[in-house]
């Protein structure tokens, strides 16, 4: 069984993915399973703090859907309890202060950074939602932002190839699950089967951090 995990400042969304491809939505995470964690916090061991993951995620997706690939937190800033000493402490350890969207996540991230180990990272790799659906586009961005209508639906016309129940579970999900929440943890879902099938890639060569974990995003 795969797991498709999609963070949020309020909680996580999981897709569990049978081997058959059918799957279904639940509000938390599983155990047992193949789980696709958010980004990992970046370390002074790597340039400047910056992982080129992150770099080599905005370089394919361009203007303006790379803007959306912000910087994971330095490790130490994920311990501080306020956006303004968290910026600070990130500032020091990398030069650039912490985005309002990194900061949004944090806690998820500390999550994951607290319990992955170099092993689990046999089943746990890093996604981010525009990158898989940019290689499910055949390696285009998507056009349209995710939240409008036009673009929610050139989503699910990628979505139905890979899952053809995709609007159903969209119009059944649990209540407090956005439709752009679900659609992105679908196209995590489907990086979670290629990596099930030896098909994913990632966007560069992964880095490796002071706790031997590697740094890269797979699609």
């Amino acid at each position: 069984m795969g797991v498709a995990q999609d963070g949020s400042r309020s909680r996580s969304k999981s897709l569990r993915l049978p081997r058959r491809s059918k799957w279904s939505i639940s509000r938390h995470g599983c155990e047992n399973a193949r789980l696709i964690s958010p980004a990992s916090a970046s370390t002074s061991r790597m340039v400047e703090g910056r992982r080129a993951c992150d770099k080599a995620a905005r370089k394919l997706l361009g203007q303006p859907r790379g803007s959306s690939v912000f910087p994971a937190p330095c490790r130490p800033a994920l311990g501080a309890q306020t956006y303004a000493e968290a910026s600070s402490i990130n500032r020091q350890k990398t030069t650039r202060g912490l985005s309002q969207q990194a900061w949004g996540i944090a806690p998820k991230i500390k999550q994951v950074d607290d319990a992955i180990t170099s092993e689990c990272q046999r089943w746990a790799f890093e996604v981010h939602p525009k990158v898989c659906f940019w290689a499910l586009n055949q390696r285009r961005p998507m056009a349209r932002n995710k939240k409008t209508k036009e673009g929610a639906a050139e989503r699910l016309f990628l979505l139905r190839r890979v899952f053809p129940q995709v609007e159903t579970h969209l119009a059944n999900r649990p209540r407090g699950i956005g439709a752009d929440d679900l659609l992105d943890a679908a196209a995590a879902a489907w990086t979670a089967l290629r990596w099930y099938r030896n098909e994913a890639e990632c966007v560069c060569t992964p880095e490796h951090d002071e706790k031997g974990l590697a740094a890269t995003i797979y699609y």
